[in-house]
């Protein structure tokens, strides 16, 4: 049905059986210690440009190489969540033949079936395995007419124990990170604020600690700049939509609109968690035969788990 949830199923490669076989929930039995942070990269990887399939093994070598500083794909990298936008059907076993991804990637989904009816291209997040997958569903937007979604993981994270003490951690929380590309183009604007209200909601249920969505807002008109605020979620960006440090489209190439700040960072005003004021990266990058790896810059940030009485004063 749509604008509720519906199930979905983490999967791992299996190197002995050849293939990527569904995770089990890990609900039960989480090993401590935990990280007790994670690094979260949002990228639209651009499903319309020509070489969608060289232009998506770029964007995973640069996220790689540039964001993870893993040089060869038997490196490990930091505890992470990676999100991806506009992958396009047929550039979609890009990601599944990724020899870094399935050394140490869940993935969801692991089959464009599980995308809104008839979409060509759509949204996939990969979560290191150093980070355990508690739950994941989907949320297909019901007054979309471009089969918009946004795809939801839970993740364990441990809170830090105080300097000295004998625990691993002082407990596991659950954090739910959204991964979602909202309505595009002017006339889409009356259908983005209800696309995030439903990702909001689902972000602040009660048994959540934290609660962060990241991707392509494609916030272009005055109605977008108070829609996260609307529906009660913060900004990690602090310096307003006009400071160009913070665009993340409208150059590579230039377009006909004006370059804007389309990706975004938003999380739960809750406490217990801290989230970075993102970094782009991206700008620039091209794929050996030339194209631009994506229209969009990536952004990139980290989720701190933070105990509630830090800063009190004993």
């Amino acid at each position: 049905m749509l604008d509720t949830p519906r199930t979905l199923h983490a999967a791992r490669f299996s190197a002995r059986e050849g293939r990527w076989i569904p995770t089990t929930n890990c609900s039960r039995g989480v090993r401590e210690p935990l990280p007790t942070w994670i690094r979260l990269v949002s990228w639209n990887v651009d499903f319309q440009t020509k070489n969608a399939k060289k232009r998506l093994m770029a964007a995973l070598l640069c996220i790689q190489r540039e964001v993870f500083r893993c040089q060869t794909p038997n490196q490990r990298p930091n505890p992470c969540c990676i999100l991806l936008q506009e992958v396009s059907v047929g550039a979609f076993t890009m990601i599944l033949t990724n020899e870094w991804v399935q050394r140490y990637f869940v993935v969801v989904p692991t089959s464009t079936d599980q995308w809104p009816a008839n979409a060509t291209y759509g949204t996939v997040t990969l979560v290191s395995r150093t980070v355990p997958v508690s739950n994941a569903f989907t949320i297909e937007f019901g007054n979309s007419s471009m089969m918009r979604n946004a795809i939801f993981v839970d993740v364990k994270l441990g809170v830090p124990a105080l300097p000295h003490a004998p625990r691993l951690s002082d407990g596991i929380v659950t954090v739910r990170i959204a991964n979602t590309h909202l309505e595009s183009l002017p006339r889409g604007a009356a259908a983005r604020p209800m696309q995030l209200r439903l990702i909001s909601e689902a972000l602040q249920e009660y048994d959540l600690h934290a609660g962060v969505v990241a991707g392509d807002m494609n916030a272009i008109g005055p109605s977008d700049i108070t829609i996260a605020e609307d529906v009660g979620l913060m900004d990690a960006w602090q310096h307003g939509d006009d400071d160009e440090e913070g665009f993340t489209w409208g150059y590579q190439p230039r377009e006909r609109y004006p370059p804007a700040r389309l990706d975004k960072v938003l999380f739960t005003t809750r406490g217990g968690f801290e989230v970075e004021e993102p970094e782009r990266f991206g700008v620039g990058a091209r794929a050996e035969s030339g194209d631009w790896i994506s229209d969009h810059y990536g952004l990139i940030t980290t989720l701190h788990i933070v105990r509630e009485d830090e800063g009190m004063e004993m």
